[in-house]
């Protein structure tokens, strides 16, 4: 009996401080698997922040001009934990369930000069509905970065975006080696990942990044093959692009091995106008793709959460795409039900064609891209 009463305290001791809040880089212990298995009443969002470093490029300080070796990523990460009560916003440090998982992996790209933790609620709503979000912050597409040429509206960094697919590339082979145990500079994902059920989103410039990744024909920077090469030996099943479009004027195609697409665009985006979106969903003959189109709404209120009528169909549709396509279902049903229910905020469609209400040309301006 007293070694059970000493196993009991010592199972809380081991709670108690996991629950609590560490700093950024905390992140070195995981829950045994009895604390991991608990039943609790709601699945919940947890937070953690892991840094990883591609020592093969390197980084141009396009304020100076000058290159650095080496791209510094540093990466939030939601995952599904288990909480006592329902809570609005991701727990910092909290426990993994580890029970449940492995888990659905998304890789997001933020937009230009946008922390991904702006991004929070959307993202938390992946991880309650049990997958893992995992969203590094580009180097030079960060908000510091972005100041330090002149602040948001000027466009000197996003010439960095050709670079940014190899990044999510990167950081998607570190997340599955550190999954898999290979290495131990985030432990926090021990387990975490399966890497059979992976895929791709992203907002804005990160929306036009995993869109290159997927589609992107032409030459990767440093290479002599094209942007999807670049992912060999992964399997992405699903992308969503979130008010993105094509990069330049790059050829775009699907493939038999394509992933599954889902465009999600306002049609009074003034910062990146709908036929934007609408031009790289027509350029992809891909058999499992929807577009969704929100009636109103500005660049990234739909996805920060200010905006809760487009908000709440966006992070339902997504979530259930991605859910599925991630697990290898066919998710229209439930995805025709979510992207219809309120036809005054937004309407889906499946294959070609967008809804009627997406054909305004409309005059781009960087006014409205921070718009909220």
């Amino acid at each position: 009996m007293l070694a059970v009463l000493v196993a009991v305290v010592a199972a809380l001791l081991v709670a108690h401080r996991l629950g609590s809040s560490p700093a950024r880089s905390d992140l070195s212990t995981r829950p045994p698997a009895a604390a991991a298995g608990r039943v609790r009443t709601h699945v919940a969002a947890g937070l953690a922040v892991c840094t990883f470093v591609d020592h093969s490029r390197s980084t141009e300080n396009f304020a100076t001009g000058v290159s650095t070796p080496g791209r510094r990523l540093v990466t939030d990460i939601y995952y599904p934990t288990l909480s006592s009560t329902a809570r609005a916003g991701a727990r910092r440090g909290a426990s993994p369930a580890y029970g449940r998982g492995p888990y659905p992996t998304v890789f997001f790209g933020s937009g230009y000069g946008i922390d991904p933790l702006d991004y929070g609620p959307l993202l938390e709503s992946w991880a309650r509905s049990g997958l893992v979000v995992v969203a590094p912050m580009f180097p030079d597409a960060s908000p510091a970065a972005v100041a330090s040429v002149g602040g948001r509206g000027h466009d000197t960094d996003e010439a960095d975006i050709p670079n940014q697919p190899a990044d999510v590339v990167f950081v998607t082979r570190a997340v599955l080696a550190e999954s898999a145990g290979a290495h131990d500079g985030c432990p926090v994902l021990r387990g975490l990942v399966d890497p059979r059920e992976i895929g791709l989103a992203g907002q804005s410039d990160g929306a036009t990044t995993v869109g290159m990744l997927a589609f992107d024909q032409a030459t990767a920077p440093g290479t002599a093959a094209s942007y999807p090469s670049l992912a060999a030996g992964l399997d992405y099943r699903a992308v969503a692009v979130l008010s993105g479009e094509g990069y330049g004027n790059d050829p775009y195609a699907a493939s038999a091995s394509s992933p599954a697409l889902l465009v999600v665009q306002s049609a009074t985006d003034r910062c990146n106008p709908p036929q934007e979106s609408v031009d790289l969903y027509d350029a992809l003959d891909e058999p499992h793709r929807w577009f969704l189109a929100i009636r109103r709404a500005h660049h990234l209120t739909p996805y920060e959460g200010q905006d809760a009528a487009a908000f709440a169909v966006v992070a339902k549709v997504t979530a259930i795409f991605l859910g599925a396509e991630l697990r290898g279902r066919q998710p229209t049903a439930a995805l025709a039900a979510a992207g219809n229910a309120s036809p005054s905020t937004a309407t889906l469609v499946e294959g070609p064609g967008v809804p009627s209400y997406m054909g305004a040309q409309l005059e781009q301006s960087a006014a409205a891209c921070y718009q909220t």
